[in-house]
């Protein structure tokens, strides 16, 4: 054994009939061996001084000195403390909404629309940031189509502000046409989408349950993201998956390969829902994943999960600068608990000041700290854990299924 190395805490491992995988996650780096140089591995005792050098280059050994949980823990310090992310501000036009999802999380939820002296309050807010490179700004809902008013009258105020903005939207997609689309594009400076699928063709269309459902709305669904994808906006599908539902989540990629097999501006990414009696084993959710890349591997970006830079927050609740705002004015850290008022910061129409300080960091949880995965999740989703749920993000799974291809 050497005694000046050890191996990576951050490595994963994979066998095949191949050999081995060693994936690390903090270097993104990714490795095949055999069984002899695998054996050499376990026993940090190299035949040939280039096998050594190998591991060494890809982040797999490191110098026994070298405390790599402590200097990640550094980097996502210095990154939270110096690091001036975009301010990201999620507005919900409405918490009305024509679908009808049964395992919607803000149900019990008070409907309502936004009024034009919220935009101007919440406008008033955003000045008070550093807006030297504009913001990120996310329509979410509710449905925010069935509030288009809304978007138009605060977009201008942004505009008459000269307050610089990008948009992404979180829609189910139903409301969107050609007149919209033009608006996305030229108006609320959208550029990309998030449309989600809850299965092909029946289940999708048993699990929306629109109010004013059609029969042909699921391949109407399939031209309208044909359509925003010509118009230059990315569309992301994404998948939500539970046990009852699995199957026809298959015959969705199926549809979706298909219809977009060359498109690069659609993608998608399969999320398992969580809080239900119904939920996948982490095991079972592995296996799906390897069906879906089976299927299709060019849509779900893997790479994307492989070497993608380490996460120095799990999500915005973390982030400092990153709000969301819903119908009656009150700001959260979290998109997840708009309309519950006891968790808001304060309300945009009492003149609330944002927070500039360093938020909370992630991933600090006895667990996470020993998860190889700690790199790609940092704790995962915050209200995902506050219900007890896996608050572990889709990476993992992601990884683990591709591996297991290989």
């Amino acid at each position: 054994m050497n005694p000046e190395y050890r191996k990576s805490r951050f490595n994963y491992i994979s066998r095949s009939e191949k050999g081995y995988l060693i994936y690390n996650c903090l270097y993104n780096s990714l490795s095949r061996i055999n069984e002899e140089e695998y054996a050499q591995y376990l026993n940090l005792n190299m035949a040939e001084e280039k096998l050594l050098h190998a591991f060494i280059e890809q982040g797999i050994v490191v110098r026994k000195e070298i405390d790599e949980l402590q200097a990640y823990h550094t980097y996502t310090f210095l990154a939270s403390k110096y690091m001036k992310p975009k301010p990201n501000i999620t507005v919900t036009p409405t918490m009305e909404c024509n679908a009808r999802c049964f395992y919607c999380y803000e149900e019990g939820i008070r409907y309502g629309r936004m009024d034009e002296n919220c935009a101007e309050k919440i406008i008033e807010f955003i000045k008070k940031m550093d807006l030297s490179r504009g913001i990120q700004l996310t329509w979410f809902g509710g449905e925010p189509l069935l509030n288009q008013e809304w978007m138009d009258y605060f977009t201008s105020c942004l505009k008459k502000e000269e307050i610089v903005f990008s948009a992404f939207m979180i829609s189910n997609g139903s409301k969107i046409d050609d007149e919209v689309i033009l608006k996305m594009k030229q108006e609320w400076n959208i550029d990309s989408i998030q449309i989600t699928f809850d299965g092909s063709c029946e289940e999708y269309a048993r699990r929306k349950n629109y109010t004013d459902q059609d029969q042909n709305i699921y391949y109407r669904m399939l031209q309208t993201i044909k359509k925003l994808s010509n118009a230059g906006i990315s569309v992301q599908i994404r998948l939500n998956i539970d046990r009852d539902n699995a199957g026809s989540i298959l015959e969705l990629v199926n549809d979706l390969q298909q219809v977009f097999y060359k498109n690069t501006n659609v993608s998608y990414y399969p999320s398992f829902l969580t809080g239900r009696k119904d939920a996948l084993s982490e095991r079972e959710k592995i296996d799906l994943i390897k069906q879906i890349l089976e299927i299709d591997k060019n849509k779900l970006p893997v790479n994307s999960y492989l070497y993608r830079i380490p996460k120095t927050t799990a999500c915005f609740y973390y982030q400092r600068g990153a709000y969301s705002v819903d119908i009656n004015g009150d700001v959260f850290i979290c998109e997840r608990m708009l309309g519950h008022h006891d968790y808001a910061l304060g309300n945009v129409k009492d003149k609330m000041e944002p927070d500039l300080e360093e938020r909370e960091l992630s991933g600090r949880r006895e667990e996470c700290q020993k998860c190889v995965f700690l790199p790609k999740c940092q704790g995962g989703c915050h209200d995902a854990l506050i219900h007890g749920d896996t608050s572990c993000f889709i990476d993992k799974y992601i990884i683990k299924a591709y591996l297991e291809i290989l």
